[in-house]
């Protein structure tokens, strides 16, 4: 059984006895047989809930919905418990018949609107869920969760400038700054205009992204093409070396980059990494060098450079990437390497610990940015 179910139908149950117990001790002496018809589907609930029978919990549970049902926070409570079992359309329509109450209290009226949204979001349905915060948001302008909530969709949707507004009024109703998340909003505009052919716009997005937090990788990796494309070999290679300085652990991403530039590469490139090799020899560079040499151009150049670098592996991992980029396919250890490195988790969250194969700015579990980071052994 889905232990999340388990615990959101007791956490239900609990609340629904609660709201059904109170009145009934408010009453002036209950018949008996009324206190039965409004407790008995509760502790029926209950029993068939340690029973480990959610299903016949739940059917308890609208049982006492219909028997309280002038009783807004029951039906709240209901809606919480079919999103949690994955009945949306369910849990949509009695949030949506909440709000057509014309007596709902605006406490009320703010949760119901609140749920409704979750629903949406948990149904993909993100417009829809966006609508339904913004309508908390008119009740209540400094809500916290439906602020994250928006500023969580406009991200998943790319639209990043209204995210970076979201943001700001976070920022303002938490008194906190989150210069780091902005900086990564700022470098995905600066991909965004990169990609549109708007330079000038990218440059700009990019640079304040840098200033706010110089480990920005993204916004550097902008800041290098921009200087390729335009031929600027001193800038480029400027921005490279503080690609270096700042966000090492992402310096790896730039050398298919600066492959892809051939000229730059064979005149200045490479003598730009060997001498950064030579000040440091971490395995990162090395290995992903190869690896973005073997693809770009073939396994020859890249086992020349190996012996060129005289790179040792020191570790499982190290010796894996290494026999999947020079390994002989005829060799079993060889082709086992190339398929692990197909499907190797590279990169761990250190907030939730989710690891993921290639990198990304966002978590896709916590969608904390930049928490990502590359790994550097292997669990066996």
């Amino acid at each position: 059984m889905n232990t999340l179910l388990l615990a959101v139908t007791a956490v239900v149950l609990v609340l629904l006895l609660a709201l059904v117990l109170r009145p009934l001790q408010e009453e002036s002496e209950p018949g008996p047989d009324e206190e039965d018809k409004r407790i008995s589907p509760l502790l029926r609930g209950i029993n068939y809930l340690l029973s480990d029978e959610p299903d016949l919990a739940l059917q308890e549970m609208v049982q006492v919905a219909r028997l309280r049902s002038e009783a807004a926070d029951v039906y709240m409570a209901l809606g919480e418990m079919f999103r949690s079992r994955g009945e949306i359309g369910r849990a949509v329509r009695i949030h949506q018949n909440l709000l057509a109450r014309p007596d709902l209290p605006k406490s009320v009226h703010l949760q119901a609107h609140m749920a409704l949204a979750r629903d949406f979001q948990t149904g993909g349905l993100l417009d829809r869920a966006l609508l339904q915060y913004g309508k908390a948001l008119d009740m209540q302008s400094d809500h916290a969760g439906a602020l994250e909530a928006s500023l969580r969709i406009r991200e998943q949707s790319s639209e990043w400038q209204l995210a970076e507004e979201l943001l700001s009024r976070l920022e303002r109703v938490r008194n906190e700054s989150y210069s780091s998340h902005r900086a990564y909003l700022f470098s995905e505009m600066a991909s965004q205009c990169l990609s549109a052919g708007d330079l000038d716009e990218a440059a700009t997005f990019a640079a304040k992204a840098v200033e706010l937090d110089p480990a920005c990788a993204p916004a550097r990796m902008v800041g290098i093409e921009l200087a390729l494309a335009s031929g600027d070999v001193d800038a480029a290679a400027e921005e490279i070396r503080g690609l270096r300085t700042h966000a090492n652990e992402h310096f790896s991403l730039v050398l298919p980059q600066l492959l892809a530039h051939q000229e730059f590469y064979d005149d200045k490139g490479r003598a730009l990494l060997t001498a950064m090799w030579k000040q440091k020899s971490d395995a990162e560079l090395a290995l992903s060098w190869l690896e973005a040499l073997a693809r770009a151009r073939s396994t020859a150049d890249a086992d020349t450079l190996y012996h060129d670098l005289g790179f040792v592996p020191a570790t499982l991992r190290e010796s894996l990437r290494l026999q999947a980029v020079l390994g002989d396919d005829t060799d079993a250890h060889s082709r086992f390497a190339r398929q692990w490195r197909k499907r190797a988790k590279n990169y761990a969250c250190e907030q939730c610990g989710v690891e993921v194969v290639d990198v990304r700015w966002q978590c896709p579990q916590c969608h904390s940015w930049g928490s990502l980071h590359p790994k550097q052994e292997e669990k066996i």
